[in-house]
C-alpha cells in the first residue's frame, strides 16, 4: 500500500475505506485457502 505523504495527504472518504477492508478481506481468504492447501499436502 502506498504511502501518503503528510503535505499532500487527502482525506480519506468511509467508502474508499470500506472498499480497502473487502480487498483487505478477500486477500486474507485466498491467503487462508492457500495455506490450509499446502498443509493437506504435507499430511
Amino acid at each position: 500500500m502506498s504511502r501518503q505523504i503528510a503535505s499532500a495527504y487527502q482525506q480519506v472518504t468511509v467508502a474508499e475505506l470500506e472498499a480497502r477492508v473487502r480487498g483487505l478481506e478477500t486477500q486474507v481468504a485466498h491467503l487462508t485457502e492457500m495455506l490450509e492447501a499446502l498443509t493437506e499436502e504435507r499430511d
